[in-house]
């Protein structure tokens, strides 16, 4: 596939993921207009309620994973609950790629301790510079 085209596909998954994220206030927007103003209000009250709870959630959230984190990595060993695992993984080890084939040239055997593993492609979001 070439390279034009893989830009306006990650294009549209952009936007598809944009629109996704957009669809829950596009549906109230389309919703409370319906409604008679007490009901609407109502209705607003409770939207903020949730997204209250959200964010309390969301905190709560981020400091028990980053408690759990921190105790797995003092332990050394993965943890198991009920419908969740923590688990350790090494760090991932880099070489010099250029050492490296200058070491294999000299000494051939060190071609035999080296792994290649599969490509992975993640899909993440791309930073803006600020100006």
């Amino acid at each position: 596939m070439d390279a034009p085209n893989m830009h306006t596909m990650l294009d549209t998954l952009s936007a598809l993921r944009v629109e996704d994220a957009d669809l829950p206030a596009a549906q109230l927007a389309a919703i409370l207009p319906q409604l008679d103003p007490e009901t609407a209000t109502r209705v607003q009250g409770i939207i903020t309620e949730c997204d209250e709870r959200e964010a309390h959630l969301k905190a709560g959230i981020a400091q028990q994973e980053a408690t759990i984190t921190t105790a797995v990595l003092a332990t050394g060993a993965t943890a198991q609950g009920t419908h969740l695992q923590a688990i350790i993984t090494a760090p991932r080890v880099t070489w010099d790629q250029k050492g490296m084939a200058t070491s294999a040239a000299l000494l051939s055997e060190v071609l035999t301790y080296r792994t290649v593993g599969e490509p992975r492609v993640p899909m993440r979001a791309r930073r803006t510079q600020r100006i």
